[in-house]
């Protein structure tokens, strides 16, 4: 065992290295290692915690965020961290906005704190209060802060530009999405939204061209490959087959994307593949009754009644809802159709 009173610092500083360069599970056992040999350190549970916010494991995290930031409110990573889980992970927008005032109190030119902020107004639904912040640091001197505030704008004109198409403002929504596409040429999904935009204006030309950057940006983007499909459908293209078996290459877990695979399949007198696919979309999601369910409402949309009937058997088959049935057969109901594959 380590006995130098120091050698805590020693092995944190290790595991912040190995978790810049990459190594994660490396860095994970530092950061334990650390915290074993200095448990009341603030510094020790807040690299830990970040850690575990990275991993997605949520609760661990808050727990020890919490800690640090109660034991030291002079550690500005511990609090913004512990703001930022509050409210992009567990979405409690109210307690986050308090611990980030109090960062605020402390810290007033935490720069960082400003930028979690402006993505918890953003996660709040808050878009333009969120500009208000993003905009201000776009002008920082530090070049990490104006180019994170510049990624966080990108998500405030795509915001824009979906709250436009909900109201039918095609053209302001095509302008939101270019900007956003401007301001991060990396992220595929306002090149995406763009080409819905241009979809619904019987742009097709445009809007293929639109999923195709977006695919440019990142081959796997399971929405550019669906968007791209249903195009490529709507118009008779044979490359629709090869677009929805890549999209559902990318998202296995998109209830959208594997029934329109199943549909599609249906539709090529392929039933035994169609059945495979939503087999294997349930697999994944742990074969249980509500992903069988929630299979036969867009199924039904489509018009493939013989394999709703192979959802609602599962479903039945697994649930212990005796109401979950007659749940889905109402949604089932409600719900409009779509142009019918079979």
């Amino acid at each position: 065992m380590l006995q130098d009173s120091d050698s805590w610092l020693d092995v944190l500083q290790d595991g912040l290295g190995l978790a810049r360069a990459g190594e994660f599970d490396q860095a994970l056992d530092k950061f334990e290692r650390a915290r074993e040999l200095a448990p009341a350190r603030a510094e020790t549970a807040c690299a830990l915690g970040r850690e575990h916010m990275r991993r997605g494991q949520v609760e661990e995290a808050l727990e020890l965020l919490r800690e640090a930031w109660q034991q030291d409110r002079s550690l500005v990573t511990a609090g913004t961290s512990l703001g930022r889980c509050l409210g992009l992970d567990l979405h409690n927008f109210a307690e986050a906005h308090k611990i980030l005032d109090e960062v605020d109190s402390r810290h007033a030119d935490e720069t960082t704190s400003r930028l979690i902020r402006a993505e918890v107004l953003l996660a709040e639904g808050r878009h333009e209060e969120a500009a208000v912040v993003a905009e201000a640091l776009q002008a920082s001197s530090s070049e990490r802060v104006a180019q994170s505030a510049c990624l966080l704008m990108s998500r405030v004109e795509n915001e824009r530009g979906l709250c436009a198409i909900q109201s039918s403002g095609f053209e302001r929504a095509i302008f939101a999405f270019k900007r956003a596409g401007d301001l991060d040429p990396l992220w595929p999904a306002p090149h995406s939204n763009l080409g819905a935009a241009f979809e619904k204006l019987g742009k097709f030309q445009r809007a293929e061209a639109a999923y195709r950057e977006a695919l440019e940006s990142d081959p796997g983007y399971a929405r550019g490959w669906h968007n791209l499909y249903k195009l490529y459908r709507r118009q008779d293209d044979d490359r629709a087959s090869e677009s929805i078996e890549r999209a559902f290459r990318a998202d296995t877990a998109s209830v959208a994307i594997a029934a329109d695979f199943a549909l599609w399949l249906l539709a090529e007198n392929d039933p035994e593949s169609a059945e495979a696919i939503l087999e294997c979309h349930a697999r994944g999601l742990g074969d249980l009754s509500e992903s069988w369910a929630s299979l036969a409402i867009p199924l039904a949309a489509g018009g493939g009644h013989k394999l709703v009937e192979l959802c609602l058997r599962n479903a039945k088959q697994r649930s212990t809802d005796p109401d979950l049935i007659a749940r889905t057969e109402v949604l089932i109901e409600s719900s409009p159709p779509t142009t019918p594959n079979t």
